[in-house]
């Protein structure tokens, strides 16, 4: 048994041995290959445009909870009188991040606002004019059109619902759980745009939930004041008075706030640094994919070759 162990040990040895110069005999050609696609990768990583990241940070603005308050305490007593007030409609934070992600929010209050071409057809940006350079195979700048082939159901200008799929990949919006602070940004090649369309989408964003609010609170309101007559309980008509007192208050947080939802702790600027792409790592990346491939293939044709 001994013998056997010691017989297999040195077998081992002499495999490792023969790899090694199986190995070493095709170094060059190892070193070939592997030269080659670290000049393919090398080529690849500088065809790639830069890609720059421009981020807004915000904190939710706190929320009166006075009026969630108010409701709880008269809910019982309204619903006795058969009156139904309006619940607790959660976070206005988690319904602006919600909003931001929707394609209602993208289709109405973005897509507007920019140049369809700049998310769709962008080949790079060039830095010393400040001036994009579109894919001609999509959009042709001097008539300002659209020369794109699809096939159905796609056409020649994007949808809003095309267009939406690449807004999700350049956007994202996130929020901390422990500070609740939230981070807005947004990709583009060009630096300039991508700044630009991080506060399109904070200034739209406000503007919408501003908006929705301003009617909710002057329907409130009018609603309030023409119930109040028909209510004969005293204590449901304190309660209406307060209902009353505390949509006048959101009505003026409304018109008076400047920041309604989130407060901005770091504005968005233009940045300097691409985000991506990370050249060097492509180029090892590839070096050492090429490597593996012809250590790979010098083993496989030797151990084939012998075996027959």
């Amino acid at each position: 048994m001994n013998n056997l162990h010691n017989d297999q040990l040195n077998n081992d040895e002499i495999d490792f041995r023969e790899l090694f110069h199986v190995l070493w005999d095709k170094i060059f050609y190892i070193g070939a290959i592997t030269s080659i696609f670290s000049l393919i990768s090398i080529i690849y990583a500088l065809m790639l445009p830069n890609i720059y990241e421009s981020n807004a940070l915000m904190m939710p603005v706190e929320e009166d909870q006075g009026m969630s308050g108010m409701l709880g305490q008269y809910s019982g007593m309204a619903s006795l009188a058969g009156i139904s007030l309006p619940s607790d409609s959660g976070s206005k934070a988690q319904e602006a991040i919600a909003r931001i992600r929707s394609l209602e929010f993208f289709s109405n209050n973005f897509l507007p606002y920019i140049k369809l071409e700049n998310l769709m057809a962008v080949k790079k940006w060039n830095q010393a004019s400040n001036s994009l350079t579109y894919d001609a195979r999509d959009f042709n700048i001097e008539s300002r059109q659209w020369v794109r082939e699809v096939k159905p159901p796609k056409s020649n200008i994007p949808s809003s619902q095309e267009a939406y799929k690449v807004y999700k990949e350049i956007m994202r919006i996130s929020e901390d759980k422990k500070t609740l602070f939230v981070t807005l940004s947004i990709e583009h090649k060009s630096p300039f745009i991508a700044q630009q369309w991080v506060e399109i989408i904070m200034d739209q964003l406000d503007q919408v939930m501003r908006n929705q609010d301003r009617q909710t609170a002057m329907k409130s309101i009018e609603y309030l004041n023409t119930l109040a007559p028909t209510i004969n309980y005293e204590e449901i008509k304190k309660a209406l008075s307060s209902l009353q007192e505390q949509q006048m208050k959101q009505l003026m947080m409304v018109e008076a706030n400047d920041n309604y939802i989130f407060k901005v702790l770091d504005s968005p600027i233009v940045p300097e640094v691409k985000s991506q792409p990370k050249r060097s790592l492509i180029v090892i990346l590839g070096s050492m994919i090429g490597m593996m491939l012809s250590v790979l293939g010098v083993l496989a044709f030797h151990y084939t070759r012998k075996s027959f």
